[in-house]
């Protein structure tokens, strides 16, 4: 999967090869990239803009090796954080949160001194009441850059696929604004929350299926 940071609806692509982009938007190709560019794109990637989740995001593409060159750039320059989080899966079907009006995947922010392994399974566990996870491999980390107190962040995601064989119902972590957890076919996956979740929700998944085949 071609690594993208996503701000708001869009989004920097690192491709690997001669593709610009996998989906169908209108994308700037730079074939080289360097601080200086990206200075220059930043007032455009960090512009209020409304996203709207039915929409595809754009963007800007460059090759996959001026990905370290943007990451370490804009972890010197905003405020940087990990979070972990899983796609659980329970006989054919998948666990999605509902929080903040939209399907996501349940995640949350690093401890000091935690695993990203043991950090996903506490998140998971916490935000869902979910047991017995188990960790099958790790997928793609997703990267997004967003408002973060008087500036802004960048937060890389770990994600990992888990297992669980926990039969007793799920309960919603309230005080994260969570206010439903589903479990989803992937039928309904494609139907109902690909209609209404974060482009770095569906780039996780869509991975897990179509690469990891699970």
């Amino acid at each position: 999967m071609n690594k993208k940071i996503y701000f708001n609806n869009k989004f920097i692509e690192f491709t690997e090869g001669s593709a610009q982009t996998s989906q169908n938007q209108l994308i700037r190709f730079y074939p080289e990239f360097s601080e200086e560019t990206l200075k220059s794109l930043l007032p455009d990637l960090l512009s209020e803009s409304e996203v709207r989740v039915s929409e595809n995001p754009s963007g800007y593409s460059t090759p996959a090796e001026y990905f370290s060159l943007v990451f370490d750039y804009l972890k010197k320059n905003l405020h940087y954080i990990e979070a972990a989080g899983g796609l659980i899966k329970k006989g054919d079907e998948f666990l999605f949160i509902y929080r903040f009006d939209r399907w996501d995947l349940p995640k949350g922010k690093l401890e000091k001194g935690e695993t990203i392994e043991h950090a996903a399974i506490r998140e998971c566990e916490e935000e869902c009441a979910v047991k017995h996870l188990k960790i099958i491999q790790q997928i793609s980390s997703t990267f997004h850059v967003y408002k973060y107190k008087k500036g802004f962040a960048i937060k890389q995601t770990y994600w990992f696929y888990m297992t669980t064989d926990y039969e007793k119902k799920l309960k919603p972590q309230k005080e994260e604004n969570i206010t439903d957890v589903k479990w989803f076919n992937k039928e309904d996956i494609s139907k109902i929350v690909f209609g209404n979740s974060y482009f770095t929700i569906k780039d996780v998944v869509k991975e897990a299926f179509e690469e990891r085949s699970i």
